[in-house]
């Protein structure tokens, strides 16, 4: 229990932390802080770690929080700080446009928005409403809540700068945007219907908002909810429904083509991507991203789901020269831009991580939620995460070859020098590993060429069977009726 500060009249002092990785920023807010007589400094620290443990050692009431530490934004700081104390009042500071950034902050825990250009009393005013259990946000922020967060905060708010105009009305963060949602969808008719609506709740403040349902062979009755769900919301939701069972990244090539948005979200179809979080990653992406992924606080993953993401994720660096922090989840948002440039790919294997990693590297991420599945299984077994893996290393990387070469290199040096040294006959371990070598070699060199064989041969990437995208004109398939009018004339 820490001692309770009090002032020269013996009223008691709130205990403050102050984190900014700017010192002279942070000496001037533990300058102005100290002159309040209500208001004491415990603590103060430049980056998340000294954060962290200067909270433990100070137990302070409120936290004032620099929004960038070292050019990332605070929000896995706000989180980790109200994780260990539930009880901590946490104040932004920032000069980040409070339109795009203010939702992050308020979902990471955050109690108040205050931009650094603001006066110094607006950061002590910030302080004294959120100890009084209110939060502090300007109305640029408060426009760019969604739904739930303007839930959260109203009946609670106090508006910096409040002149006693018009209460808040609509935010229009989105205003004018055009949003695409591709779905693949496999044996999941229970969440569908769920997904659907929260989505077109969440994202209601967009200029058109546009669901792509890609059925990827269900066993169940999924495809026929799917088209359930076109006919409930025609304009919106749309569906194609494939042949067969291609695959995720197959399916989800399909809804990109389909996809007609400025921004394309990929997200699942289980609901353990929450559709309230679609709104993080397309607020990350309007600060000048190509692409954003998003980051699990905590994932719901079975263990061997778990494990073939590190094998995945590690293989990745290592073969396809990604970021060792970017971590390559399914729910994410692409720009038009590259929309356009992933799906120029055509062969039969797509990786879709990969595809985007050759586009840009101009790539976010931003900390979601994950929930529980909350209905069936997940339709990923360990044959197909194998299956994965093999068509993101074979398939859009020659790494393997070049490691075996580096090791049959080895093998030689090994064994001339042995001979030179006049160590005479080598052990059989070492003629077992040149055979092995070679027949994997071999294997290797054989699934290089059959790849190429299905790409010559035109094994299609995927084929729709079921197509049902309401009053929309559906270019693609015009397109597809004008070829097939073309051929006939030809014959």
């Amino acid at each position: 229990m820490k001692d309770v500060a009090t002032n020269e009249r013996g009223e008691r002092r709130c205990r403050v932390m102050v984190v900014d990785d700017h010192a002279v920023v942070r000496r001037g807010l533990v300058t102005l802080l100290g002159e309040q007589a209500d208001l004491e400094v415990v603590g103060e620290a430049g980056n998340e770690a000294d954060a962290l443990a200067m909270m433990r050692e100070t137990a302070p009431e409120v936290a004032v929080v620099d929004w960038s530490l070292k050019h990332r934004d605070s929000s896995g700081l706000v989180a980790g700080m109200l994780q260990e104390r539930p009880e901590l009042r946490v104040v932004v500071l920032s000069i980040h446009d409070e339109l795009t950034h203010g939702e992050l902050a308020i979902d990471s825990g955050a109690h108040g928005y205050v931009m650094k250009r603001e006066a110094a009393e607006r950061i002590v005013e910030a302080i004294r409403e959120v100890l009084a259990g209110r939060y502090y946000l300007g109305r640029r922020a408060l426009d760019g809540l969604g739904p739930q967060s303007y839930e959260r905060v109203l009946g609670r708010l106090v508006i910096s700068g409040d002149d006693g105009g018009p209460e808040p009305g609509a935010r229009h963060l989105f205003g004018g945007w055009s949003v695409s949602v591709v779905v693949p969808v496999f044996n999941s008719r229970g969440t569908l219907g769920t997904l659907c609506q929260e989505l077109i709740s969440e994202l209601r403040d967009v200029e058109r908002l546009q669901v792509v349902l890609v059925d990827d062979g269900s066993q169940d009755d999924s495809s026929d909810v799917c088209e359930a769900l076109q006919r409930r919301h025609p304009g919106v939701v749309e569906f194609l429904g494939l042949s067969r069972n291609f695959g995720e990244h197959n399916a989800v090539m399909a809804g990109l083509r389909q996809a007609t948005g400025d921004w394309c979200v990929i997200m699942d179809d289980d609901l353990q991507n929450p559709p309230s979080e679609v709104r993080k990653l397309l607020r990350h992406a309007a600060m000048g991203f190509d692409v954003v992924y998003s980051r699990y606080r905590v994932r719901r993953h079975p263990w061997f789901r778990r494990w073939g993401s590190a094998l995945h994720n590690w293989t990745a660096c290592v073969a396809l020269g990604k970021p060792r922090e970017l971590y390559l989840s399914s729910f994410k948002v692409l720009s038009k831009t590259v929309r356009r440039e992933v799906t120029r790919y055509e062969g039969a294997e797509p990786y879709l991580d990969a595809l985007i990693l050759r586009a840009t590297r101009s790539i976010g991420v931003v900390d979601c939620e994950h929930h529980e599945r909350p209905d069936g299984r997940s339709g990923y077994t360990t044959m197909k995460l194998l299956g994965l893996w093999t068509r993101m290393a074979l398939g859009f990387s020659v790494w393997p070859i070049r490691l075996l070469t580096f090791g049959g290199g080895v093998v030689c040096v090994v064994a001339a020098a042995w001979d030179l040294a006049g160590g005479g006959q080598m052990s059989d371990f070492w003629g077992w590993l040149v055979r092995g070598s070679t027949l994997l070699l071999v294997g290797l060199i054989g699934e290089y060429v059959g790849r190429i064989y299905s790409l010559m041969n035109g094994a299609p990437q995927y084929v729709v069977a079921r197509r049902s995208v309401g009053a929309r004109v559906d270019l693609e398939a015009v397109g597809e009726g004008h070829r097939d009018a073309k051929r006939h004339e030809a014959a």
